[in-house]
């Protein structure tokens, strides 16, 4: 069930590099993950957030590269039910999002990014929701319609924007990040949202919201928070990668 990474590896060019965790090798400290996803997704985001953020160095490879007949059979066997992202580290392999943020929060360098503290997990839990449940259908929708020219009801989308918007403005009025001065899940899930958002050119809906507008500003610029040299929003693709289906590597130079 490997045989499938190792093509996506040939296929970006990897393969007869000396590019280490082809074969799960180990570099460092680590074994590299490998990461099947694709840049329009937000759940493939927060992969590439957290393993930023968590220190752990990751190949990346965008599954719509897959040709149907030379790729489908082998990533059946890997995610029968067809559920994407994907991730491999050694001879472990696991698919789904909250599988692979587990994973990569339990194997990282730093401290776990959810709180310790219970009304704080709650709260977390709770703006992780709304930004998956509500938020997400408002992201989706504004960057499908610029990547791809679906069609809807702008006017509708954008009105359930600036309601999220305003709710997570009050939140942000008197904390550093979502919850508390410590960044967590809520802020990740948010951030991939919010950047796709972005992309879609509606940057100018999130700097009308004062808090959300600064907070959006330190995402930008944060340092890892397991303490390597690397801002782990940079990883995210841009609108240009996003049409042309590139998927940045993670790779820690300072351990």
């Amino acid at each position: 069930m490997t045989d499938l990474f190792e093509k996506m590896a040939s296929q970006a060019g990897m393969a007869d590099t000396s590019k280490y965790g082809l074969s799960g090798d180990l570099k460092k400290t680590q074994y590299i993950l490998e990461l099947l996803g694709t840049p329009i997704d937000a759940n493939t985001l927060k992969c590439l957030l957290t393993a930023g953020e968590q220190g752990m160095e990751m190949n990346s490879y965008n599954t719509d590269k897959m040709a149907a007949e030379e790729f489908q059979a082998e990533f059946q066997k890997i995610s029968p039910f067809g559920i994407t992202p994907c991730l491999k580290e050694a001879d472990f392999m696991v698919c789904g999002t909250k599988a692979i943020l587990a994973f990569i929060d339990a194997r990282g360098l730093g401290y776990s990014l959810s709180p310790l503290n219970a009304a704080l997990v709650a709260m977390q839990n709770y703006w992780s929701d709304i930004a998956i449940k509500q938020f997400a259908p408002v992201a989706e929708y504004l960057i499908n319609k610029e990547v791809n020219g679906t069609t809807g009801n702008d006017a509708e989308q954008l009105s359930r924007l600036d309601l999220y918007l305003s709710a997570l403005d009050n939140q942000l009025r008197n904390n550093k990040y979502i919850v508390c001065d410590k960044y967590t899940w809520a802020d990740l899930h948010w951030t991939a949202y919010i950047h796709l958002i972005v992309v879609a050119g509606h940057v100018d809906l999130i700097n009308k919201h004062q808090n959300v507008a600064a907070w959006w500003q330190k995402i930008k610029t944060k340092k890892s928070q397991c303490g390597q040299d690397l801002v782990a929003y940079e990883l995210l693709p841009n609108l240009d990668d996003i049409k042309t289906g590139r998927l940045q590597s993670v790779e820690i130079q300072d351990y």
